[in-house]
């Protein structure tokens, strides 16, 4: 899908399988992690009329796909969220006056580097282009 999308657009892409655009969209970016059904059918329909129906037509290739990880799912959404609230924590910890072990500030470190690594893997949609507005008759004349 990702393909048809670089190809096309989320648009044509979504008529191609009977959906609308933003549930390409959402598929594309993950957000949708098991389409229904009869989405799914009409993908693989799609897929055997590009590639054809046998194995050794089209070989298929692993593509990265971006899925829900442990530290998107307890902190907060979005790369500086998620960075503001493991610094707040860590923050917490060495203000508490309790004895902090040696290896606290490379645990952030590494959180901190993990966080902003699996955000970085997020691969975008497509977004169509946009035209640029033709001037009305009014607004031509100078």
């Amino acid at each position: 899908m990702t393909e048809l999308v670089a190809d096309s657009n989320l648009r044509e892409a979504g008529r191609l399988i009977g959906r609308g655009r933003e549930a390409v969209r959402k598929f594309v970016s993950g957000d949708i992690e098991m389409p229904h059904d009869r989405t799914r059918e009409a993908i693989a329909k799609l897929y055997v009329q590009k590639y054809g129906g046998g194995a050794m037509r089209a070989a298929e290739v692993a593509q990265p796909v971006a899925s829900p990880t442990p530290l998107k799912l307890i902190l907060p959404q979005g790369v500086e969220r998620a960075t503001a609230e493991i610094r707040l924590v860590f923050e917490a910890l060495r203000r508490s006056g309790g004895e902090v072990p040696a290896t606290a500030a490379a645990l952030e470190r590494w959180l901190l580097k993990r966080v902003k690594d699996e955000y970085a893997a997020e691969v975008p949609y497509a977004r169509p282009r946009q035209r640029q507005r033709r001037p009305k008759n009014g607004d031509a004349a100078g």
